[in-house]
């Protein structure tokens, strides 16, 4: 039964799709994102009043089966609990590929973060949604592909409800890609089997790799910035010296990871193994959410920053991630936060 299963996930339909006139079915109430392959949109449906997100991705500069999939992934995956929803709505204007999300009010990950963090209560409830997540995906034989902070959505202003989004690098365990092909753009995020991948090199995407990002995201979450900027020990100083702690060649803890008690830091060695072979799965992470993670000061409130997402200013947040973000545009000058994460 259960091949019968991944059998259909991975079955990608690839339907023709109807050509309609935006404007004409859809009040666009504001652009979200936009980026250089796509916009997205928070739209209402003028025959049924319903407010959706549309992500319309330009038909000029990707191909109609790389939209199916993305499409076809996003839907099929949603139905657990902490991944966005995705609708049986898809069609095609003169310009894009589009289809249908539901809207997250508070928008981005990245635009919640604060410098310091979130604290420690709102980081567990986001590992814990977000393990989820990865779980259910890695069940189906996927890999996402492209976790990062902007890609995954907030619904609650504590992080009690988080949505994991964007499966537009999704792609089967094992698979073929090149580091062009991954959508993060972030070099803090890639583990290191990937940075070592030579320009269009082909490598086979893991489970493992998600599992690497969701470490870094945590750190992220739990101190306002990433641990390091590349890693790779010639380049980053800082992954050098994590690397020397991490295979017990000092007993000198790095010191971004200073503030986390033991187990925490027991939980971000197994996930930032540099050995994918050896690094934990998504699921051990519920193992230690019932552990202290912070030692030595009280934790900070977890409501948003001075940039503050409401409802009624969902994405207000370039501000906000500028703030934690600004140094790795300059060590990535490729990088373009966007509609990817939206």
């Amino acid at each position: 039964m259960r091949s019968d299963r991944l059998g259909r996930i991975h079955r990608i339909q690839q339907p023709a799709l109807e050509q309609l006139e935006l404007a004409r079915d859809y009040e666009v109430l504001k652009v979200l994102g936009e980026g250089c392959f796509a916009q997205v949109l928070l739209a209402r449906h003028r025959r049924s009043g319903t407010t959706v997100v549309l992500k319309a991705v330009h038909v000029e500069l990707a191909r109609l089966s790389d939209f199916h999939r993305e499409h076809h992934y996003s839907y099929h995956l949603s139905p657990h609990p902490a991944i966005l929803s995705a609708y049986s709505v898809a069609f095609r204007t003169e310009r894009s590929y589009v289809f249908a999300q539901e809207f997250a009010p508070l928008g981005d990950l990245a635009g919640n973060v604060r410098a310091g963090g979130l604290g420690e209560p709102a980081c567990k409830h986001v590992a814990r949604q977000l393990s989820s997540a990865l779980e259910f995906v890695h069940s189906q034989d996927l890999v996402h592909g492209d976790l990062k902070l902007e890609n995954v959505l907030v619904f609650a202003a504590d992080m009690s409800r988080v949505k994991l989004c964007d499966f537009g690098s999704t792609r089967r365990a094992g698979s073929l890609v090149s580091r062009t092909a991954t959508g993060c753009a972030w070099q803090p995020f890639l583990p290191p089997e990937v940075c070592d991948a030579v320009g269009g090199e082909r490598y086979p995407c893991r489970a493992a790799a998600d599992c690497w990002q969701l470490g870094i995201a945590l750190q992220v979450c739990l101190t306002g910035c990433p641990p390091w900027r590349c890693a790779d020990a010639v380049r980053d100083a800082r992954y050098a010296a994590f690397l020397r702690w991490q295979r017990r060649r000092t007993t000198h803890v790095p010191r971004q990871f200073h503030a986390h008690a033991p187990r925490l830091l027991r939980l971000l060695r197994r996930l930032l193994e540099p050995c994918e072979e050896k690094r934990a799965a998504a699921g051990e992470v519920a193992k230690y959410l019932r552990d202290a993670w912070l030692q030595g000061r009280a934790p900070p409130s977890p409501s948003p920053g001075p940039a503050r997402a409401t409802a009624s200013n969902p994405l207000d947040r370039k501000m906000a991630a500028g703030r934690v973000w600004e140094w790795l545009l300059a060590c990535d000058g490729s990088a373009e936060p966007g509609v990817e994460g939206v």
